[in-house]
């Protein structure tokens, strides 16, 4: 078990050598979350992107089916003392219709997974098997109020398939950030914001982690916990 500090906070978090460790993914993901009342972590594992943005919100709820991450984070939580404040659920993100009304939250924050079946690399990840994208997009329309958002990250390669099934649920794509890990290199993964009931209309942008061998101006925002969108 490995102890680090999430960057940006005082906050302490636990991470498994076996599951899942954040990557700077989710750290510039949680950069583009806006404040609001309520939030939703979905496959939250060792809860990175809620420890990033909780302060942003007066009520966190994440979930995850993985025991034993959860018991991982439970930890976590019980560490920095946000017992009262995060509210963690044990559950497949694809039954969340019996525990949460519609129109709930304010923001979904969502890094699915989205390995390919023969890439994954440790035998232990629930995530190996199919994935049905399109379901999880059809439960976050449900979970999420009129005009709330949808933060969810994607592989760039992807990113044709995920527009189109967000705009087919009836969420509408407004923003699309591509990550480039360096100034000359293609993105690999991206950001899409989308909000339910809005309007047609997109902003697209770049993010740079590094500018030459310096982490970008913007990558240093991100490891202050800073709002950039």
């Amino acid at each position: 078990m490995k102890e680090d500090k999430v960057p940006g906070t005082n906050y302490i978090i636990f991470q498994d050598e076996e599951e899942f460790k954040y990557t700077t993914d989710s750290l510039i993901l949680s950069s583009f979350v806006k404040s609001g009342k309520r939030v939703i972590d979905l496959g939250c594992g060792n809860g990175i992107l809620f420890f990033r943005i909780c302060n942003r919100f007066y009520e966190v709820h994440a979930v995850d089916k993985n025991k034993k991450v959860l018991e991982t984070l439970n930890k976590s939580i019980y560490i920095n003392k946000l017992e009262a404040k995060i509210n963690l659920l044990e559950e497949d993100i694809f039954n969340l219709k019996s525990y949460y009304d519609t129109n709930y939250f304010d923001a979904v924050i969502f890094n699915p997974p989205y390995y390919d079946f023969d890439n994954i690399k440790f035998d232990t990840i629930e995530a190996k098997h199919f994935f049905d994208i399109e379901g999880s997009i059809k439960i976050i329309n449900y979970l999420l109020k009129n005009s709330g958002s949808l933060y969810i990250i994607y592989p760039t390669y992807r990113l044709a398939e995920l527009i189109y099934k967000i705009n087919m649920t009836g969420l509408k794509v407004k923003n699309i950030i591509n990550i480039h890990g360096n100034t000359n290199k293609r993105s690999k993964t991206s950001i899409i914001i989308a909000k339910k009931q809005a309007n047609f209309g997109n902003d697209f942008r770049d993010f740079y982690i590094r500018d030459g061998f310096d982490y970008s101006d913007e990558m240093k925002r991100v490891y202050r916990n800073e709002v950039i969108l």
